[in-house]
C-alpha cells in the first residue's frame, strides 16, 4: 500500500503486527534506479523500535506517521544497522521536536563523522534532490558488544554482524523467531567490504544459522525465507573453493583481478540461474566480481 512516492508498507512481508515493513523504491536516483530497500518498526509493549531511516527525513517521516497511534505511550527508540546511505541518512528526523535515542554499533559513529562520509553526501546532494534535506546525524548511544532492548513482550537482541561493514549489524527477535538481517543477508548475493572482511562474513551467516529463525528479513530481496542464509553461505563456498583450485596452479596479477569472476569460470549468469525474479545484472555483477576478487586476496595473505 504507497504511503507517498518512494516509500510503501509491505504487510506480506511480516506475519506479527508487531513488526511493521516500509520499503523505499527508488525511481529519482538513476544510478540506482529500481533499487530498493526495506526498514522496519517493531512495536513492542513498551518501546516503537525504528529498525533503520531510510534515504533521508522524509522517508523517516512516512514511517512515522504510519506507525503514529502505536507510538503513543510508548518510548521510541531508533536503531541503524550500519551506516550506509540507504540505510542511516533518514537519522535527522529523530532530532529536535521527534527526539529519539540512534543506536549504533561504535564503527558506525566513526563512519557517520568521516570526512569520506560527508563527501560522499555532498556529491549526492549536488545530483540527487532527494536528499536536499539529509543532516549526518550520528547515533547517540552505541555499542560493540551485543545489546538487549527488553521490550516487555519481544526482545530485540542487537548482534554484530561484520563481513558487508565492519559496523554493520542484526536484530534477532527471539519470541518469534525472527532475524532481521539487513545487509548482511542479500539475494541473489551477499556483498563484502573488502578482503579482511571475509572471514567475518562467514562467521555471520554461520551465527545466522545457529539461530535456526523461522523468518529471516533482509534490506534487499523482497524475500522472508531462511533458506537465502545457506544460500549465501553456499555462494561464498563456491567462489572460495573455485578460487582456491585456481591458486593451486597460479596467482594472479593486479590485471587478472580485475575480472577475477573470469578466473574461476564463475560468471554472474551462472550465480542466478534459478532466480525467481529479476536481477539488476549490472549492480550484481560488479558485486560478485569484488567478492571474488576479495576472496582471492583473503587468500593470498
Amino acid at each position: 500500500m504507497p504511503t507517498n512516492e518512494g516509500v510503501s508498507v509491505v504487510p506480506e512481508m511480516s506475519t506479527d503486527s508487531r513488526v511493521r515493513v516500509f520499503r523505499r523504491t527508488l525511481t529519482s536516483i538513476e544510478d540506482f534506479a529500481g533499487m530498493e530497500v526495506d526498514a522496519y518498526v517493531v512495536i513492542t509493549r513498551n518501546y516503537a523500535v525504528v529498525c533503520d531511516t531510510l534515504l533521508c527525513p522524509e522517508d523517516a517521516a512516512v514511517m512515522m506517521q504510519e506507525v503514529a497511534q502505536d507510538i503513543v505511550g510508548r518510548q521510541l527508540l531508533v536503531v541503524n544497522s550500519h551506516a550506509d546511505w540507504d540505510h542511516a541518512w533518514g537519522n535527522a528526523h529523530f532530532t529536535g521536536q521527534y527526539a529519539a535515542p540512534i543506536l549504533a554499533h561504535n564503527h558506525g559513529l566513526a563512519r557517520m563523522r568521516a570526512k569520506e562520509t560527508r563527501l560522499t553526501l555532498a556529491d549526492y546532494q549536488s545530483h540527487y534532490p532527494v536528499f536536499r534535506n539529509v543532516q549526518l546525524t550520528p547515533a547517540t548511544l552505541t555499542f560493540s558488544q551485543e545489546l538487549t532492548i527488553h521490550g516487555g513482550d519481544l526482545s530485540i537482541k542487537l548482534l554484530p554482524a561484520p563481513g558487508h561493514h565492519r559496523d554493520h549489524i542484526a536484530a534477532w527477535l527471539p519470541e518469534v523467531r525472527l532475524l532481521l538481517a539487513f545487509d548482511a543477508v542479500e539475494k541473489p548475493l551477499p556483498c563484502i567490504e573488502n578482503a579482511e572482511a571475509v572471514p567475518s562474513m562467514f562467521d555471520t551467516l554461520e551465527r545466522f544459522l545457529a539461530l535456526q529463525p523461522d523468518r529471516v528479513l533482509c534490506s534487499h530481496g523482497k524475500t522472508t525465507s531462511p533458506a537465502l542464509v545457506r544460500e549465501n553461505l553456499a555462494y561464498l563456498h563456491e567462489i572460495e573453493q573455485g578460487c582456491r583450485k585456481f591458486l593451486r596452479k597460479l596467482h594472479p596479477t593486479l590485471e587478472e583481478l580485475a575480472q577475477a569472476a573470469d578466473l574461476i569460470a564463475y560468471p554472474l549468469d551462472s550465480v542466478i540461474k534459478n532466480a525467481s525474479e529479476p536481477v539488476d545484472s549490472t549492480f550484481y555483477s560488479s558485486a560478485h566480481n569484488a567478492n571474488v576478487r576479495y576472496m582471492f586476496e583473503w587468500l593470498m595473505m
